[in-house]
């Protein structure tokens, strides 16, 4: 599992659903995010290397915003739920 998905033709979202809740449901962060990284990959092809990238841009950008103990242990276990 990442935070950046595929939403369609060209578009990528932000997986706001896998992220703790109090950023999940923070519009003000989202919308910094996807400030920061959207410009990253403007004119890339979506492809499986990129989504990687992304999703640790995302977990990089968290993380410098919040230190928190065991933050990267729970952002990092993510990927290993698969759906």
């Amino acid at each position: 599992m990442r935070f950046v998905v595929r939403g369609g033709a060209g578009v990528v979202e932000l997986n706001y659903m896998w992220l703790p809740t109090w950023l999940g449901q923070n519009h003000a962060f989202k919308k910094e995010l996807e400030k920061e990284i959207g410009p990253t990959l403007v004119g890339r092809e979506l492809t499986e290397d990129v989504l990687d990238e992304t999703n640790a841009l995302v977990i990089r950008y968290v993380l410098e915003r919040y230190k928190i103990p065991g933050l990267r242990h729970y952002l990092d276990g993510i990927k290993f739920i698969e759906m």
